[in-house]
């Protein structure tokens, strides 16, 4: 099972989506809050996979820095 979970998280994911981390970290703000805000709506492109929280790049910087993608 533990193997299992490593080869999870280090699956390579689409140029265009993120981890939850990269939003935080643009937002200036901690991972723990960016998982409260991404729960109600409020950080723009979450979305979950699973039990893991994702990012569009592209609708997060459209909406947070007004850049079209």
């Amino acid at each position: 099972m533990r193997l299992q979970l490593v080869l999870l998280a280090t699956t390579a994911l689409p140029g265009d989506v993120a981890h939850l981390s990269w939003a935080a970290k643009r937002l200036g703000i901690g991972l723990s809050t960016a998982y409260r805000l991404a729960a109600t709506g409020q950080i723009p492109g979450a979305f979950k996979v699973g039990a893991q929280w994702r990012v569009s790049k592209p609708k997060f910087e459209a909406e947070v820095h007004g850049q079209a993608s």
